[in-house]
């Protein structure tokens, strides 16, 4: 069992909390600042995407980031060396999230050993599906990296399944049919949709895009392990006075760590 799935072990009565941080945004010394803030008000494991060109998964608020992070200069090496610096001052798994074309750009072999060797847990993909992700299955088991995996609320139960047997870490279960973002409600059927993934799978679930207040923890903690939060935290940060949004973000994430209790 890996760092992450640990992490998942020893909750006790409570689940997982999830933050998402653009790496670089505002800047890397404000990344930096955002990570040790949701690391000291309740974070058990931070997701780092890393910035990309075309983010096709991301809504409007974690393209900005991006695009604010790519306009400073942000490439993979500064987000290697960030991780790493970041892992010697706080101890919690880290797991990133790219789009694949930077990874094989890179050599698939060479970023996982990379990632491996700054401390990084686990890496999400979300344009490797799962008939791609056999081709480099002993690269990742090689380099101890957890591949986690992406479902949707038009999953079927076969590819569940086969999803099951190959993920690691945990599932990352989508709740909306599109992109990131915040919204209003939590969909109808999402309860049901976890419901499925639980069946057929012995990996923990957790839950992401869309979800940013106590409401949403409130209506659906019963039915994951964790909860994944990114837009709603980026979009408490203001450029022009990060005191200000880091102060936000901790109260925001107080209050989350708070309802996730059961």
């Amino acid at each position: 069992m890996g760092r992450i799935e640990d992490v998942f072990k020893n909750l006790g009565p409570r689940k997982a909390f999830i933050p998402f941080l653009t790496c670089g945004y505002p800047n890397i010394e404000g990344f930096e600042k955002l990570f040790l803030t949701v690391v000291e008000n309740g974070a058990d494991i931070i997701e780092v995407g890393l910035p990309f060109s075309d983010p096709i998964a991301d809504g409007q608020v974690i393209q900005n980031a991006s695009r604010i992070a790519l306009k400073g200069g942000i490439n993979t090496d500064i987000m290697l060396k960030s991780i790493k610096k970041l892992g010697k001052e706080v101890d919690i798994p880290v797991v990133v999230m790219s789009y694949f074309n930077p990874i094989y750009c890179r050599g698939v072999e060479r970023s996982l050993s990379e990632l491996k060797s700054c401390g990084v847990s686990g890496l999400i993909i979300p344009d490797l599906p799962l008939e791609e992700f056999y081709n480099y299955k002993t690269l990742f088991d090689g380099a101890g990296i957890d591949n986690i995996m992406l479902v949707s609320l038009t999953t079927g139960k076969e590819r569940l399944a086969e999803i099951g047997k190959f993920g690691k870490g945990f599932v990352y279960c989508v709740s909306v049919k599109g992109v990131t973002g915040q919204r209003k409600n939590i969909g109808k059927g999402v309860k049901k949709y976890l419901q499925l993934v639980r069946r057929q799978t012995k990996l923990y679930t957790a839950l992401g895009f869309g979800l940013s207040t106590v409401k949403h923890i409130n209506e659906i903690k019963e039915s994951t392990d964790g909860i994944i939060i990114g837009s709603k935290i980026l979009s408490l940060i203001n450029e022009g006075n990060l005191e200000k949004g880091l102060c936000e973000v901790a109260g925001f994430c107080k209050k989350i760590k708070q309802a996730l209790k059961i």
